[in-house]
């Protein structure tokens, strides 16, 4: 998961960078709205941890920049400030982020932040069903695991025997008409059955995969959505 920390105070960006485990997050860091916008088109990252008050432009503008632009729109934004007037909290869900954390922040609510919101983001992206064969790699031992469902934040596996929450799987697949493999690192965030009826399995969300392979998974989707003309059916 690539996490964009933006704060013009060094203090702040390190303390938010101590409270991240580095094996689970990929964290960089900008300075100001303008170089976070930059740093935002060009690498795409998972989450934005934003800064309200900062010289220039102030992290509200910078998200209802983030959230006005389609290319970027769905990246979900914590803000946080050190100010604790409620007009302030108002001003940063008024622009539109997922999550607020006052600072000084503790190391367990912001990573329940995290959790909470990367979760609702994922909801976001609309989901089809499919059934695709997968090669998936759990800790050494390999597996072919149906795909049940799809969306452009991760997949539903057939499994039963249910790897455990939290646990990282390798899954390579491919899309009917589309040449490039897809390949990605998921992680385990339930276990369950999608629908009364079907098989038991884990819905997977992606935490690695290049951006032009989860892009080619949404426009899959959405070409199989425009193709029935709504989302019904595909809940």
């Amino acid at each position: 998961m690539k996490i964009l920390l933006v704060d013009d105070t060094e203090l702040f960006l390190d303390l938010e960078k101590s409270y991240l485990d580095r094996s689970t997050f990929t964290v960089s860091t900008a300075r100001s709205g303008p170089e976070a916008l930059v740093a935002i088109r060009s690498n795409r990252p998972t989450l934005v941890i934003l800064d309200l008050l900062m010289p220039g432009m102030d992290g509200d503008e910078v998200c209802r920049k983030i959230k006005s632009d389609p290319l970027t729109n769905t990246i979900p934004i914590i803000m946080v400030s050190s100010n604790q007037n409620p007009e302030l909290k108002e001003r940063c869900f008024a622009a539109g982020c997922d999550a607020y954390v006052p600072k000084p922040m503790k190391r367990d609510e912001l990573l329940d932040a995290i959790e909470k919101t990367i979760v609702i983001a994922k909801r976001r992206y609309p989901r089809i069903p499919t059934h695709l064969l997968s090669d998936v790699w759990h800790g050494g031992q390999y597996m072919q695991l149906w795909i049940h469902s799809i969306s452009k934040g991760g997949i539903f596996l057939e499994a039963d025997r249910a790897p455990p929450v939290g646990d990282e799987l390798d899954a390579t697949f491919s899309l009917p008409g589309v040449e490039d493999k897809i390949k990605a690192k998921t992680k385990v965030k339930w276990q369950g059955i999608l629908r009364e009826g079907s098989p038991p399995g884990v819905g997977c969300q992606f935490i690695e995969i290049e951006n032009r392979l989860a892009d080619i998974i949404g426009d899959y989707v959405n070409e199989k959505l425009a193709a029935v003309g709504s989302l019904k059916g595909f809940a």
